[in-house]
């Protein structure tokens, strides 16, 4: 059996994980019992992980009714994307550029079929601790959780995903700081433009659909 510790850490990026993939539905309760048995995990340092989650806004802790999932309006996925903008455009401060800003994700192997979202998610987390900070990486995972479910609904309004994350990848060397800036705003200011049309999709998708 974990230790009360580790499993709390476990209950923590379990809930965080599927929080980001959408696994939980907007405006779904969230029972401690059964994120328990989804875990493997005891009820105890699961419900202390929902109480952490919630202190970080990605929970409405309602009392007496226990943690929801928040619907996200129109204006609410604009938001986080400019916020997330605003992180990664941080990081290429100059400041904070060093040799860790390079990424390690190139270009997949030829044949290898992979997913444009998680690609860039994990490269634009490369570039964020690359930059350094506790602070700034926490905040930007932050976001990144509470943009998960949207991003997994780009595919429905987005068909050139791929061709994006390639030109994002080439875009991991330091002396590409100001192409990597404007291509940044391109890849935000699209989804800004469409959050209205992403609303619905996020609201109403089934926890079981695949996209």
């Amino acid at each position: 059996m974990p230790h009360r510790a580790d499993s709390f850490l476990q209950a923590l990026a379990g809930i965080r994980e599927r929080l980001r993939d959408g696994v939980f539905r907007p405006g779904e309760r969230i029972a401690a019992t059964e994120v328990a048995d989804l875990l493997g995990l005891s009820a105890t340092p699961v419900r202390e992980a929902l109480s952490r989650i919630s202190g970080e806004g990605l929970l409405e802790d309602r009392r007496g009714q226990g943690f929801f999932v928040s619907a996200l309006t129109g204006l609410d996925i604009a938001d986080l994307y400019r916020l997330s903008l605003a992180h990664l455009t941080l990081a290429l401060d100059v400041q904070r550029l060093s040799a860790k800003g390079a990424s390690p994700h190139g270009d997949p192997p030829p044949g290898v079929a992979t997913d444009p979202v998680r690609d860039v998610e994990r490269l634009f987390a490369d570039w964020m601790m690359g930059a350094g900070g506790q602070s700034l990486w926490m905040s930007f995972r932050t976001v990144v959780i509470k943009l998960g479910p949207v991003r997994r609904v780009e595919p429905l309004l987005f068909e050139d995903l791929a061709a994006e994350a390639s030109v994002l990848r080439g875009l991991s060397d330091l002396s590409a700081a100001p192409e990597r800036r404007l291509a940044l705003e391109v890849f935000h200011a699209r989804r800004i433009e469409l959050a209205d049309q992403l609303a619905p999709l996020v609201n109403h998708r089934r926890a079981d659909e695949e996209v």
